[in-house]
């Protein structure tokens, strides 16, 4: 385990530097944006070589200790292409991932800087369970019997005060394909900044004139991922296990020129365990990869 830690700390390889935890089950990459983990119709790569190509040599580091020699890490979710995954190290823990996404005991949270000032929300927090449909690949709300049950909730964290962007913490309980931009979009009226397909009008001029926009970046960040995990040994045997993802550096710059100001617990990431911070979880021979936080004043 200790040459795993290392190897992700030391490697140059594309995914290695994005490797944020690792344990002897699981590896917890920071996916950058725009980097499609899976395969679909509008997707020009094939899924088969994403998998089983690519990602064997974007892991190498990984791959060159992993025992046993022949043993894969395993996608067990869906994260779109434009958002910032978890890969269990074997089949066995990708069926015992799996089943707690089926089942949802895993808990989702998301980030998103969204189109929209504080007067553009109701309330500082709410839920939406507007139904989802799926047509030629395009996803709307949906009234027909084809329509899929789908749950946000949503609280707002801060607003900008000198152009209409807010932050936004979106806790996902169903995994439908676009419900955070359509719920975000079309329930809420507040698009994802950056999310050209759904949103309705063009960005505010108070918005290009603060900052700078990349192109072809809608900025929603897979912020944490809590697991049930269980220990080997002990009266109290299950725990759950929270990873969070920092803040890409392009996120965190719209927010400072903005004027949002942002927790730290979302800036650095990290590791809880029953919701306290911890530097490691030495049941499960679990490390955080990244460096630690310059010590803040």
């Amino acid at each position: 385990m200790l040459q795993v830690l290392k190897s992700a700390r030391t490697g140059t390889s594309y995914w290695a530097r994005n490797v944020i935890y690792a344990d002897r089950s699981i590896i917890v990459v920071n996916k950058p944006a725009g980097l499609i983990c899976q395969g679909s119709e509008a997707s020009s790569e094939n899924v088969g070589e994403l998998i089983l190509g690519r990602k064997k040599r974007l892991l190498q580091p990984l791959y060159d200790i992993q025992k046993p020699r022949d043993s894969l890490p395993y996608p067990v979710h869906r994260l779109d292409k434009a958002s910032s995954l978890s890969r269990p190290r074997n089949s066995l823990a990708a069926r015992q991932f799996s089943q707690q996404f089926q089942s949802r005991v895993v808990e989702k949270t998301y980030l998103a800087l969204v189109r929209g000032g504080e007067k553009s929300f109701p309330t500082r927090s709410g839920e939406i369970r507007d139904a989802l449909e799926c047509s030629d690949g395009r996803v709307s709300i949906g009234e027909s019997c084809a329509a899929k049950f789908a749950a946000t909730d949503w609280e707002l964290l801060a607003s900008s005060s000198i152009a209409p962007l807010s932050l936004l913490r979106l806790t996902l309980h169903t995994g439908l394909k676009h419900q955070l931009r359509i719920h975000l979009a079309h329930s809420l009226h507040t698009p994802i900044l950056g999310d050209n397909l759904y949103a309705r009008s063009s960005i505010s001029e108070k918005i290009a004139k603060i900052t700078r926009l990349p192109e072809q970046r809608m900025f929603l960040h897979a912020a944490q991922l809590t697991l049930s995990r269980y220990r080997k040994t002990g009266p109290n045997k299950h725990f759950r296990l929270r990873i969070g993802a920092p803040i890409p550096k392009d996120f965190l710059a719209i927010c400072r020129d903005a004027g949002i100001a942002l927790d730290h617990v979302y800036v650095d990431g990290g590791l809880s365990v029953d919701g306290q911070h911890v530097g490691d979880v030495p049941d499960l021979e679990g490390r955080w990869l990244r460096k630690p936080p310059v010590p803040r004043l």
